[in-house]
């Protein structure tokens, strides 16, 4: 039997539930707290829960989090209790100024929680936190003094008790609202892209005087807009050049920077790849690269998108089909030339392969469903081997087996 914890805790209840919220150390969260296999009877299916939970990737990403941030935090976990003899120790709470003698004291809200060591401990929400901690635990004993904050929960082990427990486990795990990219574009202090977009939009000039609509989440701005794109278009491109074209050979390390904070140093080496993909970009349409650096941005920006003159590059598709189709040579190319391809790309959407794919110039309007045909065309008119499926899927949309792809550029 594992020996007796004392933990500081605040004692509450909302609804039928009474809870406890302790403060735990990671040894004692790594040894005493399991999976949630208390809550299924069928032991295989308990045992697959937990292999899960210690072979998933998001444990490991969490492992690595605890291991390699210095600024690691956590929200709490919640602990199903079953078993032992937990006891419930309040204070005695006394005002110690003599103003503060006729306050409401709840004196049986604070106190000590005192686990007696034969309780079952299992995670109801944050298992692959919990997965996480024990994983990096093990290899770091430095961290087993650190405290999170628990909220332990009692179990009943009847058919009643194991429904109502199972309700809890669905009610906090299936029914949270993952962060949505607006938040983390605005708020993340970890996410890579995330981070040099903010920079940028605050203090970069090609993105800082209006360029970018701050206001607008949607992939697409109004014709007449004055902004060249929006914050989540910046986010999406940032994020795409960096990973498919200026360092695709560092995408195993790329893969950490969405969840551990890179160095201040890696996020300068980064924001400067983009930039100097942003200004290749620019340098193919001279038009763009006068708008962007313009004393009155807003006043050129719209002039590149009129039935007379529709740039490609002046619209947030645009700027996304040309980066996915350079992600695409550049698997086969150097940076070099693939930029130099880039050179070759046609400015106007009135040419193949955007006409009547993503552009309808009779209209001036465009059709986003196809960007990803596009990019795949374009891909292929600067180089790209050509298959079956391309083949295919250009046929389709043209409504004629006969198709045949548009013409190479070089």
């Amino acid at each position: 039997m594992t020996d007796s914890l004392f933990l500081p805790a605040l004692s509450g209840q909302l609804g039928t539930w009474s809870y406890y919220a302790c403060l735990m150390s990671l040894a004692d969260v790594e040894a005493r707290i399991g999976y949630a296999k208390d809550i299924h009877k069928n032991s295989s299916l308990s045992d697959m829960i937990q292999r899960a939970l210690e072979e998933s990737k998001r444990g490991r990403e969490i492992e690595q989090y605890i291991l390699r941030t210095k600024d690691r935090f956590f929200n709490s976990l919640v602990v199903g209790v079953y078993g032992g003899d937990p006891q419930w120790h309040p204070f005695e709470v006394k005002a110690r100024n003599a103003e503060h003698a006729d306050a409401p004291m709840d004196e049986d809200t604070i106190g000590y929680l005192e686990l007696s060591g034969g309780e079952e401990l299992f995670a109801l929400d944050g298992q692959h936190r919990l997965a996480g901690i024990k994983a990096a635990v093990k290899k770091n004993r430095t961290l087993d003094d650190e405290r999170i904050s628990v909220l332990f929960v009692s179990h009943q082990k009847t058919a009643a008790g194991l429904k109502k427990t199972r309700g809890l486990f669905v009610a906090i795990n299936k029914r949270a609202v993952p962060v949505n990219k607006r938040d983390i574009v605005a708020l993340d202090e970890v996410d890579l892209a995330a981070i040099i977009t903010r920079h940028l939009v605050d203090n970069h000039p090609w993105f800082s005087r209006g360029q970018v609509d701050v206001d607008r989440f949607t992939s697409a701005v109004p014709a007449g807009s004055k902004a060249l794109t929006t914050i989540a278009g910046l986010y999406d491109l940032v994020r795409a050049s960096i990973r498919g074209v200026m360092a695709p050979e560092d995408r195993e390390a790329l893969i950490d920077a969405d969840r551990i904070r890179l160095s201040e140093a890696k996020i300068t080496h980064y924001r400067n790849l983009f930039l100097d993909y942003f200004k290749a970009i620019a340098a193919i349409d001279p038009q763009l690269g006068a708008a962007l650096s313009a004393g009155d941005p807003g006043a050129m920006i719209p002039a590149g998108r009129t039935a007379n003159n529709p740039r490609l590059l002046f619209r947030p598709i645009g700027l996304a089909i040309v980066t996915n189709s350079l992600t695409r040579l550049r698997k086969t190319n150097s940076l070099t030339a693939t930029l130099k391809l880039a050179k070759s790309i046609p400015l106007l959407m009135t040419a193949a392969p955007f006409s009547d794919l993503i552009y309808d110039p009779l209209r001036n309007r465009m059709a986003t469903t196809n960007a990803t045909l596009a990019a795949r065309l374009l891909a292929y008119m600067l180089g790209a081997p050509a298959d079956k499926k391309l083949r295919e899927a250009y046929a389709k949309h043209r409504g004629d087996p006969k198709s045949r792809l548009p013409r190479r550029l070089r």
